[in-house]
């Protein structure tokens, strides 16, 4: 059976000598795995399609259900060759995609996470900011959103009343009673600044595009990095492999 569809490359895995295992973000079948008969040996425009963040149109040859289809044809409608030019674009990008892997199931179809992870990708490649660390900031936020797991710093999660202690563990920020005094400081936690929750709710609420407008200061993009990065960090039970590598590079 062929179907056709259009596709985000999240990324490929050697298999054999010659052939790949491309996982996509497509636009009706969610995130997927896809077999690509040899092109890292043809040097062909087919192996270019298959490049990390190209966006592309194609056909899928196998069963309805099949848990990987065959790549039979695959035309490139956007190679964001620019992103993976970047250094700092890209490994921003590389975060998206492993967390996209890591919280989204396989086979769930979502056309908004796929319009909204394509226009990111636009955002990033158009601006001409020349620090895009605020814009990969709220791209993140953004994402973590639109998967649903986006900390909550709007207030105690638990009753609404105004905190500025936020608890991995929990995923949002805790008041003391709450929290408990003796649980909630024996927990790990850290605490925030008004300004960044403010900056942090702008960066829900504001599309991508405009999101230039958002000028925070270099505490406020700190502290909102080291409360994300626990965040994900409980949730995974893991470092981000990406985080990881651009922090060695630095």
């Amino acid at each position: 059976m062929l179907t056709r569809t259009e596709g985000i490359v999240l990324r490929t895995q050697k298999y054999g000598e010659a052939d790949l295992i491309a996982t996509y973000l497509t636009s009706d079948r969610g995130i997927i795995k896809a077999f690509a008969k040899s092109p890292r040996k043809t040097g062909s425009r087919f192996g270019s399609s298959l490049e990390p963040l190209t966006h592309a149109r194609i056909s899928l040859w196998g069963k309805e259900q099949a848990s990987l289809p065959k790549i039979t044809q695959s035309d490139i409608i956007n190679s964001f060759h620019r992103i993976r030019e970047s250094f700092q674009d890209f490994i921003s990008a590389s975060r998206l995609v492993e967390i996209l892997i890591s919280l989204v199931p396989e086979g769930i179809p979502n056309k908004r996470l796929f319009s909204f992870f394509l226009n990111i990708l636009h955002a990033v490649r158009s601006s001409e900011q020349e620090s895009k660390d605020t814009l990969h900031l709220i791209t993140l936020v953004r994402l973590l959103a639109a998967v649903g797991y986006a900390p909550g710093l709007e207030g105690c999660g638990k009753c609404g009343e105004r905190s500025l202690v936020f608890y991995p563990d929990s995923g949002t920020t805790l008041c003391g009673r709450c929290a408990g005094p003796k649980t909630g400081a024996a927990k790990p936690h850290m605490r925030i600044h008004d300004n960044t929750i403010r900056f942090y709710t702008h960066s829900i609420e504001w599309p991508v595009h405009i999101s230039d407008r958002l000028k925070p200061g270099r505490e406020i993009l700190a502290e909102l990095s080291l409360l994300l990065d626990k965040h994900i960090t409980y949730l995974l039970s893991r470092k981000l492999m990406s985080s990881e590598f651009s922090a060695g590079t630095k």
